[in-house]
Formats: structure tokens, sequence, C-alpha cells
């Protein structure tokens, strides 16, 4: 029946010639099996394209028949090669055939006859062989042959409906489905291709094939490359569903049925989603893509879903998370009704909760249903943007950088919809006055005005998060924010071309570029951070220029001002000091070019080279002094970015030619001269730690003694010089342009070029070789592009010419090999001809010179073929020649594996980094997993598509040396185990024989006398084994087993259990074959009595991964004998009875703590399930007391994990054995391991009753190590065990002197300074010591013991390690906020503070210390004086030194704890402790107040990089601020003090102290 018919290019735009040429290709290859060229190709699917179906069956003369060309293109596509991309342009050529066959199909019977009748297209055998073609290559392709595959299956469908019939679609498709769902499910493919053959024939058909693939495929999306396939077909297979089963209630059905139709379908998926959302791993992808799918089908099923999460109580972080998501996914689509279509559907309180929890997937997703809406213009309503302002401190301030970047999203997010709903507001508001509805236009009025205060308070906090002193996250995340808001237009004098698109304005202007940001972005140009200073100074050109002056000042004196603040800056001997000089000098340029007439510029730019001149002149009289007084970094720096933002093309530049040349040759002059002062340290033969004799001797002892060794002081400037004259010429080379005003000369380029090659080929320091390779890439790219003849041709000379010094000059080995490979490489990634003649000549050239001979015997030492193999491994390396270099992998494989049997070592060397950079190049860079399974990265079919000559290289080598390898010579292990693993990294395919040769060499290495050759010749032996040869292979080396051959049997041994452990992956089958349990069992007793551990052990293994395979479990009750059981018996006797072998070795050894931790963890779970089990509880003990430390361990570690689930009683038995187990080990392992379960074991008891507790306490106590030298685990886990027994002691009389004892052995481990481990046992030790407290607390306890144990949980939330925040957050949270779920450090540490105000706050005996700890976070740990004196001490380390918590906020902790001081002297101001604690309050502000004054009248005028934005300075001030606040809130304050403070007033605003200083209390 003929259609309607498409409108396509007319052939008349098709000439004679079009169609001769075809016509000739046809006539040429009509008979032979050959595949046509890539071009011819093009040519084909052009032709194919410009001619209509009416030209095609129309037969006309000149057209050639469509049925002629098939042959070419299927078999073209057949033979096409892997690498290039001529498989996927076969691909389309075929499918634009397949096409227009279809569409001629369609309009004429007659074609589809002649197309069956003359073609073999079509039929079921040519059809099948397209699809197993999709199969093999779809999984592994990347983008471009993934959618050619696609499109071909697709279109082959197409054709296959116009030339079978329904009942053929059904059969062979049917089994087409059948076929797939035998391939591993890990294989993309599986699920591309089940998605169209669903919507061919419908879902349930593959849901009758395969009625668990739902939840099959679901447990795969964690992965990223399946989550989005998998989801597509589940969809397909679901839509097709719900389609049928609606049409099949006629054209118009009731509501009811339809009602029913939607449960029916929800039944199908809804109980396998949900539970698929509940894996905290395949969460986020279910949501991201199987979601959305599935409730876009239907807003009823998606609304009863939800619905049906919501009656569910959200316990768990899991049960939140899911409803979230789904919430979230809904509110995007549009589906929630009209009362939930907003955060309307979660209560306040939820949402704080949920801002506010430690998860950051729950931050997240309650930030998502707060700020996001389907509508960009509706209102946020006021109680949420109350509830994101008190959340900003958790949202923004996380230190996780990724989830820091989902927040910024969402705040981009609700920045835009704030304006847009105040822009439609105003609108409204507006139409509502014209109508005369006031009362609407004052509720408008009234949100626009909430929404500005919003926006008022959050640039407030941004501006406060720029502080000195502030975390890098805190200002990361402000400027990024900041930089939302101006792009946004929040500030209406900001140039519109910052704006996004689309941009609309606000209804309201809020000046962001006040005097305070411009400040703070300028004292953030020194920071140590180079992209917060780069972020800096992009917010401050995007300023209007108004805005960064004062009204009414001289701007050139002002900016005059900034550069000499900024020269001085530069000069400092340290890279913060010199980078931010750099930026400083900077931003100088850019305001002289954008408030003068161009002579500032130019004065300014002379000026600064003048100065870097008389520098350089300066280091090359004496290099020794000039380190010091003239660095040479930051002025190289200042000007990169100087010449950066110059803008060549226009008039004023090309009007200046000759001053901008002059210009540019200066600067070429003085990195000539750089690289002539430091060209001796960086090219000396170890420039890390020496230095040449005669610098060294110029270098004076006072600077050694001030900054430390002269090879560190003066390596630095050397190295930081020459990279950063480097990046100035690059700058130079890639923004100047080449045209006829020659503002950079042609010799100028080639001088440099060679300037750059000879420092390629001759410095030794890696980070100044680092810094000039992209310079020597950017001048070899200008060359190329250049039309000058002189510079277009001199890449190729500098390669030729070095290549040549490879054979002539080869002795200077790692000299030369330091610089040739990144040479090669430099010249070959700037080749413009897309051909790469250049990289085609040069590894010819190269591999001429690797596959050379070596011996030994030579005389001479040089070794050209150890360059030309590091040269060659740089092209491989380098990813701008990842594509072009594919061609060459084999060759250079075959290279690679020769080199291995080399007599050199360092040729065998060179070509194992050779091997291990194809192996990245061609698989990626995974690694083994834990299983000791490797990731199967490509199938081997396809691999060895791609590169057909690599299987014989790697099947002669293993030929060669696999037969070698009982001899004693290494080169044969060192050749065979790089193949061997090669081999490893690919996938068995299904009815593929290509690797069969390998089989019998992989099984020979599995007998191996050498161990590692047996362990990659088992992880190898995958690369052979398909899903279907899988039991086969499996029974094959069971049966293979042997007592008489150790070595094979331990190799087939370890086959096995790679086979075992890749069962799931590689089937789909839901348990193992019976045939497993049945060939083990046969060989139970010959293998466990071999003779030889390692082989029984590794058979333990085997056994126990197969008996714990099963995903379904028998039925309870079911005790029929089955195969399993008879394993299981067969393992568990073998254990009892083999329980206390003796250890004569490491295999028995390691045997029996195998055998141990078996029968430890079965006697724990049968305790967990019965506390009587008394052959249990007597197996356990026996394993804590076995004579082999590791079983030992490995029990402790088992009670350790299940502790919790263990009964009292059983505690209460284990805990004895345990604590003899801590007295009696000489081996410190144990010692730990068994008071750290003595430990948790005494926490669940709370008391051990009927023990001397306190002679406990003495021998716990005496084993802790007081020193904090280094990590000890045997003293750590006695500290941590030593809490809940002080607990137990505090109750009784006399416990004040071990509470005392454990106290201060606390305060000292717990310092900054221990080790990580030393403080988290501290923390442990807290946490059981409140906790075992709290539960035996009476009415008389004493209330200080936890009021200081509070303290110290206190201060743990912020600890600079967040696994102890959140270990201390968490208990925190559960056992004394008593909260329902855990929240952030920052908000416990809020709400714990406060709950320790108002329980210790207002009592006698506990209140002193409160004041004391809170007087310690308001004033600092020192004096006034000492802090002034630290905060003025000049910095003289060469690098920065961290803080040692960077977590801690001193600023923030001051304003906490003077709130709360005035709270307590608010409630308690007439008690003592308050009054003593006022009076040292005044007395150290007196103090500080005093200090504060003397050092303004010092340090003079302030300002923008002036002295108070010192990091300690700055701290120092917001302490007197905030004592003073205590002071006069608690009318404390004396006559003198006062009068002084209003001093600091008036100087404060006369001296322009710092813009966040506010003294007006």
């Amino acid at each position: 029946m003929a259609g309607k018919r498409p409108k396509q290019q007319s052939s008349g735009s098709l000439d004679a010639t079009n169609h001769a040429l075809i016509r000739s290709i046809v006539s040429r290859s009509q008979e032979a099996r050959e595949r046509l060229s890539e071009d011819e190709l093009g040519e084909f699917r052009k032709y194919i394209v410009a001619n209509r179906v009416d030209d095609f069956l129309a037969e006309k003369s000149d057209t050639v028949p469509l049925t002629q060309m098939y042959l070419l293109l299927f078999n073209s596509l057949l033979l096409s090669p892997g690498l290039g991309e001529y498989r996927t342009v076969a691909c389309d050529t075929l499918t634009v055939w397949i096409q227009r066959t279809s569409q001629c199909c369609l309009h004429s019977p007659d074609f589809s006859t002649r197309l069956v009748q003359e073609t073999t297209a079509g039929s079921a055998n040519d059809v099948d062989i397209i699809f197993d073609f999709i199969c093999e290559y779809w999984t592994d392709s990347g983008a471009a042959l993934g959618n050619a595959l696609r499109e071909l299956f697709m279109k082959t469908m197409s054709l296959i409906e116009r030339l079978w019939t329904a009942d053929e679609r059904s059969e062979r498709l049917g089994a087409w489905i059948d076929r797939i769902l035998k391939y591993p499910r890990t294989m993309r493919v599986v699920y591309f291709t089940l998605e169209i053959l669903a919507r061919q024939l419908g879902g349930q058909i593959i849901l009758d094939k395969d009625l668990s693939i739902i939840h099959d495929s679901l447990q795969l999306t964690y992965s990223n490359a399946l989550a989005n396939p998998v989801s597509k077909m589940i969809t397909a297979i679901l839509i097709t569903i719900r389609k049928f089963a609606i049409e099949s209630l006629g054209k118009e059905p009731d509501f009811e049925a339809v009602l029913a139709v939607e449960k029916k379908w929800l039944e199908i998926w809804r109980s396998e989603v949900a539970s698929a959302l509940r894996d905290d791993n395949l969460r986020s992808h279910i949501q991201t893509y199987l979601l959305p799918n599935i409730f876009r089908v239907s807003a009823v099923s998606c609304r009863l879903f939800i619905n049906e999460l919501q009656k569910q109580p959200l316990h768990t972080e899991s049960d939140i998370s899911v409803l979230i998501g789904c919430l979230k996914v809904a509110q995007d689509l549009a589906l929630l009704d009209g009362e939930q279509s907003d955060t309307s559907s979660l209560s306040a309180d939820f949402l704080r909760v949920l801002l506010h929890h430690i998860s950051e997937d729950l931050r997240i997703g309650g930030l998502s249903l707060a700020v996001s809406s389907h509508q960009a213009s509706k209102p946020i309503s006021t109680a949420v943007l109350d509830i994101l302002t008190e959340a900003f401190d958790d949202l923004i301030l996380d230190s996780d950088p990724e989830f820091r970047n989902r927040v910024y999203g969402f705040m981009r997010q609700m920045t835009t919809r704030v304006r847009d709903s105040c822009y439609a507001l105003t609108r409204e508001r507006k139409k509502c006055i014209i109508t005369a509805n006031l009362t609407r236009a004052k509720q408008i009025e009234a949100l626009v005005a909430a929404n500005e205060n919003f926006l008022n308070g959050y640039l407030n906090y941004l501006l406060e998060l720029l502080r000195p002193g502030s975390s890098y996250q805190r200002i990361h995340m402000s400027l990024k924010l900041l930089k939302v808001l101006i792009r946004a237009g929040l500030d209406d004098r900001v140039d519109a071309k910052w704006h996004e698109k689309n941009h609309i304005d606000f209804p309201f202007n809020i000046p962001i570029f006040t005097s305070k940001l411009v400040r703070l972005l300028l004292d953030n140009l020194m920071n140590n951070y180079e992209d917060i200073r780069d972020a800096s100074i992009e917010l401050l050109k995007m300023a209007p220029v108004t805005a960064l002056f004062e009204d009414g000042v001289d701007k050139k004196l002002v900016v005059d001002g900034y550069c000499e603040k900024g020269l001085c800056i530069i000069k400092g001997l340290r890279g913060r000091e010199g980078d931010g000089g750099a930026r400083i000098l900077d931003f100088c340029y850019y305001l002289y070019s954008n408030i003068g007439d161009g002579a500032s510029e130019a004065e300014f730019l002379d000026k600064f080279i003048g100065i870097l001149e008389s520098s350089i002149q300066e280091a090359e009289r004496n290099l020794s002094s000039a380190v010091k007084e003239y660095p040479l970094h930051g002025f190289f720096s200042g000007l990169r970015f100087v010449f950066a933002q110059i803008d060549y093309d226009t008039e004023k530049a090309k009007g200046k030619a000759a001053y901008w040349r002059w210009l540019h040759e200066r600067l070429i002059r003085l990195a000539y001269s750089v690289w002539n002062i430091v060209e001796k340290i960086l090219c000396h033969d170890a420039p890390e730690g020496n230095l040449p004799e005669e610098i060294e001797e110029q270098y004076l002892a006072a600077l050694e003694e001030q900054y430390g060794p002269a090879t560190q002081l003066i390596l630095s400037y050397a190295w930081r010089a020459i990279g950063e004259s480097s990046g100035l010429l690059t700058v130079l080379l890639s923004r100047i342009p080449d045209d006829e005003y020659k503002l950079l000369g042609d010799n100028d380029v080639a001088d440099l070029g060679s300037l750059l090659l000879n420092e390629l080929a001759t410095i030794r320091h890696r980070g100044a070789f680092s810094s000039v390779y992209p310079t020597f890439v950017e001048c070899c790219a200008r060359c190329n592009r250049s039309p000058s003849n002189k510079l277009v041709g001199l890449p190729n000379q500098w390669l030729e010419e070095n290549i040549q010094l490879i054979q002539s000059k080869a002795q200077y080995i790692t000299r030369r090999s330091g610089g040739l490979p990144f040479l090669v490489a430099g010249v070959l990634t700037a080749e413009t001809d897309p051909n790469r003649p250049l990289l085609q000549r040069t590894f010819d050239r190269l591999a001429e010179i690797a596959e050379k001979p070596a011996y030994l015997s030579d005389k001479k030492i040089d070794l050209p073929q150890v360059h030309a193999l590091n040269c060659i491994k740089s092209i491989f390396v380098e990813a701008r020649l990842s594509a072009p270099s594919a061609f060459f992998v084999d060759r250079a494989l075959a290279m690679a594996i020769n080199s291995f049997a080399s007599e050199m070592w360092s040729i065998r060397n060179c070509g194992v980094m050779l091997f291990a950079a194809l192996q990245t190049r061609l698989f990626g860079s995974r690694k083994f997993t834990d299983s000791r399974l490797t990731v199967g990265s490509m199938s081997a079919r396809l691999f060895f598509s791609r590169f057909k000559n690599v299987k014989d290289i790697l099947l002669q080598h293993l030929e060669k040396h696999v037969y070698q390898l009982g001899s004693l010579e290494a080169s044969h292990v060192e050749t065979v185990y790089p193949v061997l693993s090669l081999l490893a990294r690919l996938e068995g395919t299904n009815e593929y024989s290509g690797l069969d040769a390998f089989r019998p060499l992989i099984m020979n290495c599995l007998s191996s006398r050498i161990w590692k050759i047996r362990e990659i010749a088992a992880r190898s032996l995958l690369a052979v084994v398909s899903s279907t040869s899988w039991l086969e292979t499996y029974r094959s080396l069971i049966d293979g087993l042997s007592k008489s051959e150790q070595n094979g049997t331990h190799g087939r041994l370890l086959a096995v259990q790679v086979l075992s452990e890749s069962f799931a992956c590689r089937t789909a089958q839901a348990e193992m074959p019976v045939e497993v349990y049945t060939d083990l069992a046969h060989k139970f007793e010959d293998m466990v009595k071999c003779g030889c551990s390692p082989n029984i052990l590794a058979f333990l293994r085997v056994c126990k991964t197969v008996i714990d395979y099963p995903r379904r479990r028998p039925a309870a009750g079911a005790h029929l004998e089955t195969p399993q059981s008879v394993l299981v018996q067969k393992v568990n006797v073998f254990l009892l009875s083999n329980f206390r072998t003796a250890e004569n070795g490491v295999g028995d050894r390691l045997l029996q703590e195998q055998i141990v931790g078996y029968l430890a963890d079965r006697s724990v779970h049968r305790l967990r399930e019965n506390s009587n089990d008394q052959e249990a509880m007597v197996i356990l003990h026996d394993c804590v007391k076995t004579a082999s430390y590791g079983g030992t361990i490995a029990t402790l570690r088992i009670i350790s994990d299940h502790v919790n689930e263990l009964s009292l009683s059983t505690c209460k038995e284990l805990i004895m054995p345990v604590w003899m187990t801590c007295r009696g080990s000489s081996w410190s392992q144990v010692r730990s391991a068994a008071t750290r379960v003595f430990s948790a074991l005494l926490i669940r008891l709370k008391q051990w009753e009927g023990q001397a507790v306190d002679a406990i306490f003495e021998e716990l106590y005496a084993s802790i190590d007081l020193q904090i030298t280094e990590a000890n685990t045997a003293s750590e886990a006695a500290l941590a065990a030593l809490g809940p027994l002080v607990a137990s002691l505090a109750m009784s009389k006399g416990g004040n002197d071990y509470y005392s004892r454990w106290n201060s052995a606390l305060d000292l481990l717990r310092d900054d300074d221990a080790p990580f481990s030393t403080r988290k046992a501290a923390l442990a030790s807290a946490i059981s010591f409140v906790r075992t407290f709290l539960e035996l607390r009476t009415e008389s306890s004493d209330t200080i013991f936890l009021r200081d144990a509070y303290l110290k949980l206190l201060d743990y939330l912020s600890d600079d390690d967040q696994d102890l925040r959140e270990m201390a957050t968490d208990f925190i949270c559960t056992y004394i906020l008593k909260s329902k779920y855990i929240l952030t450090c920052v908000y416990c540490e809020t709400s714990f503070a406060k709950l320790l105000v108002d329980m210790f706050g207002n009592k006698t005996e506990s209140i002193n210390g409160l004041i004391l700890f809170a007087e310690k976070k308001i004033t600092g740990t020192v004096s006034p004086s000492r802090q002034i004196e630290d905060a003025f001490a000049p910095d003289l380390s060469l690098f920065v030194v961290e803080k040692q918590n960077l977590y801690i906020n001193d600023v923030q902790d001051a304003t906490r704890w003077a709130d709360l001081l005035i709270q307590v002297c608010g409630t308690a101001g007439d008690t003592d402790a308050c009054q003593s604690s006022l009076r040292r309050l005044a007395e150290w502000e007196a103090s500080a107040v005093a200090l504060f004054l003397k050092a303004i009248n010092m340090h003079g005028d302030d300002g923008p990089l002036g002295w108070t934005s010192n990091t300690e300075v700055f701290a120092f001030g917001r302490r007197v601020i905030e004592v003073y606040r205590v002071l006069k809130q608690c009318k404390s304050v004396p006559v003198q003090l006062a009068a002084d403070f209003i001093e600091l007033q008036r100087l404060a605003k006369d001296r322009d102290l710092h813009c966040l200083w506010n003294f007006e209390i």
C-alpha cells in the first residue's frame, strides 16, 4: 500500500559524473568480497541521499539500482576495521541504504519482490548477521559508533516490517530476545536492543521470558554506563504494557476502568522500584534516569506511588531520601496536585531538619524542593526564605567540593527564581493598582519587600565570609555566589555585558560593589589560593569603575597607591607574595586603562619592566643576594596577567606598532637573561638538594638561618623564575597576532624556539621542565599557523635535529630522555595537517631506532633505543594525540613486549613503562577490583578487531616464553606476565573462537612454579571463557585437581575462584548450577588431605564463595538434603576437626587463621539467633584463646562487628576471655584488638559486676603512652576502654581521683598535634564515658564530671578531621540532644552550646567551669600582648604553613560565646562566678584596647591591603569588640575603659580600619 511520500532532494543536482563514479565502483567490485574505501562509502551515502525514491523506482538508465549496492555496503560493514571512523561511516552508509530501500518497499510491492529475488537483504541470515554485529560492537562503542549502530538497528527493524509477515517477525524477533537475554547483564547492548524490541513486540513478551529482568536490571543502575540504557529499557517494557492495556479498554473507557489499569500497571513495578530506591548505591541514578520516564507516562500512577511512600514511616535516612527524590522528580514534571506542588507538602519543621541534616543528599534534596519550581516566576514563601537564611552555614560552608558545587547550582536557581518572581509580582501589582485591588497590591508589596530583605541579608552574609582568616571553602563559595548576584543584575550599575542570557531586571536595586566589597576583594588578591585570587580579580573587573573609588578622590592617585603597594609586595621572597603582588599590578593596569588616556598605561609598563630589568642585573651580579632582595617570578606573573588582557586588534594597539614591537623585544631579552641566570641550577645533575659549587659559596649563612637551606631557597627562586617567564612567553606567542604589523618578528619566534629547545633538552628539574613544555607547544603551533615560510617548517626541522641527536649523542641517557619525549610530543601535538604525515614519519623513525638490538657485550653505553621508547611512550600519553596514535598501537605493543627480553635493564624498564602507557591508552586507568577480578574493559572480539596484529604478537610471545617458565631466566617471566595482564583486561564473547589458541598456553601458566604467574593466568582465563562455556570450563578445572601436582592444582583453584566470583556478571542465573556443588563435594576429601596448606586454603575459599552465592535462600523450614547442603556439611566437619592443627609454616598459619575466622563467624551468627547455644559459645571461646594470632584478631574483629547484636548474657560470657587475652597476649596487635572489644562489651554491660574495676583501671592506665611520639594501637585501645570504667568508678567514693587522671590524659591526647588515631581514641573514650555515665547516674551524681566531658565533646565538633566531627555529632544528636535525626556539625554545635548553658549555667557547682570555657572562646588562649606580638611577627617561612585546625572559626566562636555568656550573666549575674568573670574580662579588655591604640598609632592609616587585613590582627580586633559588647550588655564597663573605647572608635573611622569591624556597640 502506497503512503504519502516525503519530500526529498531531486536527483537533478546529480550530473553524469556522479552516476558514472558509482557505477564504476559497483562494476569494479561486483564479484569481489572486499570493502570499499572510506571515501567511496561517503560517495555512496551522498548518492543514495541525493536520489529520490522515485528515481530508484523509475529504473532510469543512468541511475545505479539499490540492489546492486547492497553486497558492497554489507561486506564493507562486516570487514570494517576498528580504528578510525571507518566502521561508523560504513554503518551510516548501510543505514541510509536500508532507509531508502525500506521507503521503496513501502511505495512499491514490486520493488520488495525484486529486492528479495536479487539480493539477500532482509533475509533471516543477513539480518541475523547484522544483529550479531550490532550486539558485538555496541557495548564498547563510542558515542558516534553507538548512535550509528542504534540507527542501523532501528532502520533494519523498519525493513523487516516491510518484508516479513507478522508471524515471522514475532518468531524471529522473539528468538533475538532469547539470545540477548543470555548475554551478560553488564553489557549495554542488552538494554539498547531490548528497548527497541519491546517497542516492536511489547514488553509483556520480555517479562514472560524473564520475570526478574526488572529487578535484576535495577541492581545494575549503580553504573554510570548502564543506568541510562537500563532505565530506557524498563520504561519501554512498562510503556508498551500500559499502552496495550489501555487500548484494550476501547476508545472511551470509563474512569474506574482506567484507574484499575493504572493500579494493576503500578503493581508491576512499584515494589521493585521502591526497593531499589532504598539502596544508596542505586537511588541517585534511578531518580535521574528512570523515575522521570515512568512518572511522565502516567501522572495518576505517579501520585499513587508517592502517596504510598508518604504513608510509610520515615525512620531512616534512606526512607527520607526516597520520598524527597520522588517529590523532586514529580515537582520538576509538574505532576503533583496543586496543594503539593511546592514545599507546602513538607512542614516547615521537616524542611528545617532536611536543610540541617548531616546527609548531604538530604540537604540537597531539601534545598531543591525549597527553591525549585516548574514555574520559574512562582514566589518562594517568606517562611521558606527564613529557613534558608538559617541554613546558610550548613549549605554553603561544607568541606566537600562536590556538595558545594551542587549547592551552587541551586543557589543560582534560587536567585533567578527570586528575581523572576519579584518581576512578575511587580507587574501584577501594577495591574492591581489599575483595577483598584489595593489589598492584593499591599500583599504583593510586602512579599517583594521580604524578598529584597532576604537578598540584603544574603549579600551581607556573603561579605562576612570574605573576612581575613576565612577558610578556603568560605571565600570560594562567597565569590562564586557573589558572581551569581552580579550576573543576575541585582546591582543595576553593572554593565549589561556581564548579565546572563535572557536577563530581566530586578524591580529593586541593591548595591553590591560597595567600598566594603571592594576592600575585601582587594585583600583577597593576596590569598594563598590561586583560584581565589583569580575569582577576586574577575569580580573587581566586573565592577563599574566609579564604584571602585570613593567620591571626590583623585583616581590616578589612588591607583598609584595600589601600584606602590603591589610593587612592594611583589618583591617578597615567598611565592604567595609574588603571585598576590602580580594580581594587584594586573588590577592597576586595568584601572589605568579605564581612567587614563594611554599615557598612564605606558608609564606603568615602562616602570614595571624597568624594575624587572634592574632585578635581573642584580641577579647577574650576585645571585645569592638577589634571591632575597630581587625575586623575579612575581614580575613575570604580573606581566603575564597584563599582556593577557591587551587587545592587539584595536586601532590603539596597531597605531603604536613600533612601541609594542620594542616592548615585546624587551620581554624576550628578559627571558634569555633569566635562562642564563638559572641554567646552572636547573641543569645540575641532581637539582633537588644540590647546587653548583660557585653558587653555593656565594650564599650567605644569615639567609640560610633565616629562610632555610640554600638549596631550597635558590632552587625555588630558579624554577619559579623560569616557570613564570615561560608563562609570559606563552601569552605573547598565543595572543600577539601574526599579521603585517609584525608585533612579534619571525626571527624572535625562531630564536625563542631555539631557546625553548635548549631548555627542554637540558633542564633536570621536573617542575621547571613541565612549565617550559606548554610554551614550546605554543611556539610550534604559532609556527604551523604562520603565513611566513621561515616559520612553517621550523617544528619539522627541530624534530629532525633531535631525532638525529638520539642516534649520534645518546650517551647522556637520563639527561636526554628527560626532555626529548616532551619535545617530540610537543611538535607532533602542534601539527595541523589532519592526515598527520609528520606523526607517521616520526613514529617510523623512532620505531626503527627502538627495534635495533642492544647487547651487554657492546662496549658503548649509548642507548638510542631508550630514548626512542620514551619518545614513543610520550606520543601515547599525550591526550591530544590520542586518536591519531591509535593506528600505531600494535607496532608499539610489539616493541614493548620485545623489549621485555632485552639484556639491557634500561631497555626492559622503558618497555615496561611503554606497555603500561599502552594499557592505559587501550583500557583506561581502571585497576583490579578488591575481588581480584579485573574490570573487563573491552570484549575480546572488539579489541582484536580494532588491533588486528596484536593477537598474533601476543600469541607469538606466549608460545616462545611460556614453555620456558621453568628455567631460571627472569626474561621469560618478565615477558609472560605483561602479556597475561593484557589478556586479563578482555572479556570472553559468545561464539567467538579467536582466543582458542591462547587457552592451552594459559592453562600451562596455571601450573607455573611462580605464584604471580599462576595468579595472573587465573585472571586472564576469563578472556577465553564466555557465558555459554562457563560451566564447562569450571567443571574441567575442578576435574583436573590433583594431589600429585601441587602448583597445577593451586593455579586451577585460583582460576576456579576467579570464575566463581565472575558468575554473577557472566550469567543471568540466580543460583549456581548444581554441578558446581556436586563436583566440589566429590573432590573435597582429596583436596583437604592433599598435604599442601595453600591449596587447602584456596579450596576452602572456593567452597565458601559458592556456598555464599545464592541470591535466593531456601525457604524456611526446608531440610531436604541438597548438593549445597552436602558441601556445607563437609566444610563444617573439616573446620571443626582441624581447629587446633599445629602451625608449621606460613601456609599452615594462613590456613589456621582462615579456619578460625570461619568458625568464629559461624558461632557469632548462631549466638545472634540463639544466645543459649552453648556449643557455639564454647567454639567462640576457643577461637578467642587460639594460639593463632591472626585467628584471634579475626575472631575479635568479628565480635566487634556484631557486639551490639549480641545479648547481654552473651556479652557477660565473653568479657572474661576477652579481658584475659588483653592481659595475657604478648603481641601488641592482639592486645589492642582485645582491648577494643573489651571496651565495647563493657559499654554494653555498663558495669562488670563482681570484678575489681579499680585494678582493671590501673592496668589499662599503665598501658597508655602519654608521650605522643607516634600512634600506638595498644595505648589507644586502653585509652578508649577507660571511658566506661571511669564512668563506673565515678559513681563510687574516690571516683574523683580516677576521673582526674583520666581527664588529664584525655586533655593531653586529644591535642591537635596528636596523631589522628590517638585523638579518635580520646573521643571514643569521652563518648563511652558519657554514655555509661548517663545510664548509671543518680540524682546525687556530680554534674561536674558530665560538664567537663560535654565541653570536650563540644570541642570535637570543630575538629579539623571530618571523621571525628561526624563521630561526635552522631553521639551528641542521638544520646544528648535526643534528636530524631543526625544533624550537621555546625547546627549540632550551636544547639549543644545552648544546651550546655541551659544545663549548667544556673547551677552553682558547674557554672564556673562553663564561664571559664566561654571566656577562653571569646578572648583566646593567650594574653592580649602575646596575641599582638604574634600577629605582627614577620612570617619568614618560604612556603605557607597551614594552621593546625583549618575548620575552627575563632571569630564565629567569639561571637557565639559572647551571646551565650551574656545569657548566663543575665540569669545568674549576681553569682560570684559571673562577677569574677566580668572583672577578668574588663581587665583583659583594658589591656587589649591599650595595645590596640598603640598599634594604630604605630602602623597608621589602613585601607585596602592594609595592616588590619592580617588574619591575626583582624581576629584580635573582633575579640576586642566582642568582649566590650559583653561588658556593655552586662553593664560592667569601667569608666576609663569606656573612654578608651570611644577613642578607639574615633581612630577606627579616621584611619579607615577594617570595614568588618563594627565598633558602634
